[in-house]
């Protein structure tokens, strides 16, 4: 916490910001839950490195999120941080563990939280373009493992699935599935089909496979194959 909150001073000091502000850590910070007079940030896309403290296996996760509530009241300020954790999928009663963070990724997310200071307590513009995406530097494959992660757990990591590629698979909208059921039926043709409904056949083909890509988020590191196979499977 020790590096958190020497970085967090420094970043308030390039902004310009002379109040004096604290950060600390809270567990038992909740989503939507912001006293009277308190703002919430919630940094998703993050690149965080666990290790099982009963195996000693070691994972990565480009989904751990970070929550944070914010208070300014008479020249003082206040940050309270929850780093929602995730458990080893290998051990039977696995607790949960604590991820770590490369320094430039801790630096882009304080960044991002003296950004939305500004906003809220100094009334400064700030546009999306200040805010900084983490750097993903870690190859993440396979599909997010929602069963051992705490903010999945919480329903975290379901709200912030407004935000863009937060999760591998996004539930068909009602547009989708419309659009889904005009492609099957493009693929149904009579047994005696000449070469023209071959091609045709094949252009939507090629759309159906483009379509899904879109479905997809490829720093979720969970490939299309594995959606053919569940389908297969159930």
């Amino acid at each position: 916490m020790t590096t958190w909150q020497s970085i967090f001073a420094v970043k308030m000091e390039e902004m310009h910001i002379t109040d004096p502000w604290t950060l600390q850590e809270d567990d038992a910070l909740q989503v939507q839950a912001c006293r009277p007079g308190w703002k919430e940030f919630v940094q998703c896309h993050t690149l965080g490195r666990f290790q099982c403290s009963q195996c000693f296996c070691s994972w990565s996760s480009a989904k751990v999120h970070i929550l944070f509530h914010m208070c300014h009241c008479q020249g003082w300020g206040t940050v309270l941080m929850r780093i929602f954790r995730q458990k080893c999928r290998r051990c039977p009663n696995s607790q949960l563990e604590d991820p770590d963070f490369s320094l430039d990724t801790v630096e882009t997310i304080l960044h991002n939280l003296v950004i939305k200071i500004l906003q809220h307590f100094y009334k400064k513009p700030v546009q999306p373009s200040d805010l900084l995406e983490v750097v993903v530097d870690t190859p993440v494959t396979g599909p997010h493992d929602r069963a051992h992660c705490e903010a999945c757990g919480l329903g975290i990591c379901s709200r912030a699935q407004r935000a863009p590629a937060l999760d591998a698979w996004k539930p068909l909208r009602d547009e989708d599935k419309a659009r889904m059921h005009s492609i099957e039926s493009g693929l149904a043709w009579p047994s005696g089909a000449n070469k023209e409904q071959t091609c045709r056949t094949t252009e939507v083909a090629v759309s159906i496979l483009s379509w899904l890509c879109k479905l997809f988020d490829p720093e979720d590191g969970y490939d299309i194959k594995d959606f053919v196979t569940e389908l297969v499977e159930e």
